[in-house]
């Protein structure tokens, strides 16, 4: 395990790495342990906040298929955190060159009414509801070679999270197991989707994870807090122009427009 000094050191690196937009660079050897990669995703997200003035205000959730996490060679999804400033409402522009290489996510945002401290059953996630919505994932992986991507690195850079974008709440009674979803592309359906995709094929089963993952680590999942759930798509790379509508079914639509 690392100790803090050596924690902090690297936590340092990677945000001069983004201050200078280099390429993504995968470090597996400086982070021994996923729970090294953890607390340097907490300093590195502590200086983020001192930067920008903000606080963590949602949590993102990576590596929801088990194809990509046999892929990594990981038994559970990993965790990002969501800067307040991040949080946008639909809809949204985003400049694409304040990012290294822009990529987005399709996915559905939960908002829950109380706080959970330890991992609870999918009813119990039910009932905490205060909101649900569609929504974007904003990712900023730098540019880096997809095909040698280790868990620890990701983890460790916060995620690659740049932000979300939050479509208006749909019906918290909805069923979300199997709720197919569509990305229109300039008018165009180009993808779609199900929440059948994510852990146990439902985005509620999501949030019992994190709320558990979090417990152990001595944190709460705060209500009002947006988390996002994993991409019922595969992350998409839009250009310079496009505009982005994701809906699900019996949901509101969300909107991204992309701009240079």
């Amino acid at each position: 395990m690392l100790n803090q000094a050596e924690v902090d050191a690297i936590a340092r690196d990677i945000f001069a790495q983004h201050e200078r937009a280099d390429v993504f660079k995968p470090f597996p050897e400086k982070v021994p342990a996923m729970e090294d990669a953890v607390k340097i995703q907490d300093a590195y997200v502590a200086l983020l906040e001192k930067k920008y003035g903000t606080k963590v205000a949602g949590y993102k959730i990576a590596l929801t298929s088990k194809s990509t996490r046999d892929w990594l060679k990981i038994n559970e999804p990993c965790v990002g955190q969501v800067l307040g400033t991040r949080i946008h409402q639909s809809p949204h522009t985003q400049k694409l060159s304040d990012y290294v290489r822009f990529s987005i996510e399709t996915e559905i945002c939960v908002v829950l009414d109380r706080d959970l401290n330890s991992e609870v059953g999918i009813d119990e996630v039910q009932k905490s509801l205060r909101s649900i919505h569609c929504s974007y994932e904003l990712v900023e992986d730098r540019a880096a070679d997809l095909t040698k991507l280790d868990a620890r690195s990701l983890v460790s850079d916060n995620s690659w999270n740049g932000g979300i974008v939050m479509g208006p709440p749909g019906d918290i009674k909805l069923d979300f197991n199997n709720r197919k979803g569509r990305l229109r592309v300039n008018g165009k359906v180009t993808k779609e989707g199900t929440t059948a995709e994510t852990i146990g094929g439902n985005p509620l089963h999501v949030v019992s994870w994190l709320a558990g993952h979090l417990g152990k680590r001595g944190k709460v999942l705060k209500a009002g807090f947006p988390i996002i759930t994993g991409s019922i798509i595969e992350t998409q790379f839009p250009v310079a122009g496009d505009v982005l509508v994701f809906d699900a079914d019996g949901m509101p639509p969300v909107e991204l427009r992309c701009v240079p």
